[in-house]
């Protein structure tokens, strides 16, 4: 499918902590971010200009929903009677292959070509003609196309582009059984209207002939019998209603329609006795189901499905697959925006879709990875790393970029016998396992994320690495810390205490070197030779994080560079 309709800018400005937002979007956006960064609101912003199942009662916002860091500091202090403003505005672009997506945005547009149409919504003070300040001011929401506050939207053009809003705690078992809100309701309509004449007369002959064959049983006939003559004796036979007893409708369209769901095959159980998360997966594939239905019958062009925080209840194995699924689909008319504190999903999501907020100072600020200057290639290897490592770095509040294991697992441990827990600090130690950090230097700081590099002296090759990587942040090397020699041997030679525990793993790991050297260092190469005839540094240095060790000085200051 060609259509590529999608969100492309969504800017916001005093709504809730979102004080000033312009924030880009790629196709398949995923927002990251710490709780109260702001997740949920951003949502709740793009649904009040696009969402048409919110009703105008929920569209009129009060004095609560406004940027708390308006006010001049006065203890009764309101920004409606001050006469402040909150606007939402989204672009939409990629939508020139469809006529009809066109023809419906056409009074929206803000530029031609390509074509980007743009939707805001405004909640504003209205002007009644009375002096200021001579009485509670009145404020309405708008919502208009383009430029031009006059031009109104209409209800239907938000119908034709759909937005799909699913919470991130649902009942879905509720939701399911729901004749309005249930996506199957949809597909069993469409399934109703398609069945020809010929097999309903079957299924209606069926359907009477079992309701016959039950109501021909002694016993049920006098339940029915037995209800019908209670109800002549309490209100008479002026005002008493006939009834039947029928397992069913016989009309095979109203059955059709009133099907539901059961699980388990032939066990037919109800929806209630399975696991939540199966419930999960099962709502999203009747969701997908009928929004493609709904495409086909041609009653929406395009569906944007904003998802919250998808992954409660479901396996870790099953975030990576649904979403892999659902943020890289290019064959349905769809875009999706989900907000998510899982790592599975975000380690799915394509590097240049991912979104962090992170709030400061009561105020959201947004950073979007697509903003870093890297070419295809390093992109990609963004993206196999974040597979690889469940995505990690992208929650962090600030990272420590390493070279290998060794570095990734002794860093916390050295960093804890200096009386600091990385956790509780927020510094996510990544191993990039070699020493081009340049892409994911430029990843961190396109995300806003503090990072500093910890890379091996290795002669002189150590600093050059420093100047070439700092020439891309204009000549700043201030958050490149570089060793004396190798990690290993930089941590023996760092304390004379950490002798003790270095010497101490090589003989459990079976070296007999050790013995020759005393309680001195044997100098970098016959040290890092007994290390690799042990097993390599991945060993050494999980046996040794083990034990106390105390920090080289470089990796004290890197750590204090990140806040520590």
């Amino acid at each position: 499918m060609e259509l590529r309709l999608r969100i492309d800018r969504v800017r916001v400005r005093n709504f809730r902590n979102l004080a000033d937002v312009d924030l880009r979007l790629q196709p398949g956006a995923v927002v990251v971010g710490e709780n109260r960064a702001g997740k949920s609101n951003l949502v709740h912003a793009i649904r009040l200009v696009l969402d048409p199942g919110m009703s105008s009662l929920d569209r009129r916002l009060s004095r609560e929903d406004f940027w708390d860091g308006l006010s001049d500091g006065s203890v009764d202090w309101d920004p409606m009677q001050a006469g402040e403003e909150i606007e939402v505005s989204v672009d939409i672009v990629e939508f020139g292959g469809d006529e009809a997506v066109m023809a419906a945005l056409s009074d929206a547009l803000v530029a031609q070509e390509p074509p980007k149409a743009r939707l805001t919504y405004r909640f504003a003070p209205v002007d009644t003609g009375a002096e200021p300040g001579s009485g509670r001011v009145k404020y309405r929401f708008g919502i208009f196309g383009g430029e031009d506050a006059e031009q109104v939207v209409a209800t239907d053009l938000r119908d034709h582009m759909h937005l799909v809003f699913l919470h991130a705690l649902r009942d879905v078992e509720s939701r399911l059984n729901s004749r309005r809100g249930s996506p199957l309701r949809t597909l069993l309509e469409a399934a109703a209207r398609a069945v020809g004449e010929e097999d309903l007369v079957k299924v209606r002959d069926a359907m009477r002939e079992a309701n016959d064959s039950l109501n021909g049983l002694t016993e049920v006939t006098q339940v029915a019998t037995g209800i019908t003559e209670r109800i002549h004796e309490i209100v008479g036979p002026n005002q008493a209603l006939e009834t039947d007893l029928k397992v069913a409708s016989d009309d095979p369209v109203r059955l059709i329609r009133n099907m539901r769901l059961m699980v388990d095959g032939p066990a037919g159980r109800r929806l209630g006795s399975t696991s939540l998360g199966t419930l999960n997966v099962l709502y999203l594939a009747l969701l997908e189901l009928q929004l493609e239905q709904r495409l086909a019958d041609s009653d929406i062009a395009h569906v944007v499905m904003a998802i919250e925080e998808p992954e409660a209840h479901l396996h870790p194995h099953v975030q990576r697959l649904v979403f892999r699924r659902f943020l890289n689909d290019d064959k349905t008319a769809r875009s999706v925006l989900v907000t998510t504190q899982s790592p599975h999903i975000a380690s799915v999501t394509a590097p240049r879709s991912l979104v962090v907020l992170r709030d400061v100072g009561g105020r959201t600020e947004a950073a979007a990875a697509h903003t870093a200057d890297l070419a295809e290639a390093e992109w990609d290897d963004i993206g196999r790393y974040l597979d690889a490592t469940r995505a990690e770095m992208v929650f962090a509040r600030s990272i420590l970029l390493v070279e290998g294991y060794a570095e990734q697992v002794l860093v916390p441990a050295v960093a804890r016998s200096a009386g600091l827990d990385l956790d509780k600090l927020g510094i996510t130690v990544c191993a990039i396992h070699g020493t081009h950090f340049r892409s994911y230097a430029k990843f961190c700081a396109a995300l806003g994320i503090p990072w500093a590099v910890l890379t091996d002296g290795d002669g002189d090759a150590g600093v050059a690495r420093a100047t070439r990587l700092g020439e891309d942040f204009g000549g700043d090397t201030s958050n490149i810390f570089v060793g004396p020699t190798t990690f290993e041997n930089d941590l023996l030679d760092a304390d004379p205490r950490n002798v003790e525990p270095c010497f101490a793993v090589l003989r459990e790991l079976g070296s007999r070197a050790v013995d020759k050297w005393g309680e001195v260092s044997p100098g970098q190469d016959p040290f890092l030779g007994a290390i690799k005839n042990v097993g390599g540094k991945g060993r050494f240095a999980h046996r040794l994080s083990q034990k106390a060790v105390h920090a080289p000085a470089y990796v004290l200051d890197a750590l204090r560079h990140l806040g520590a």
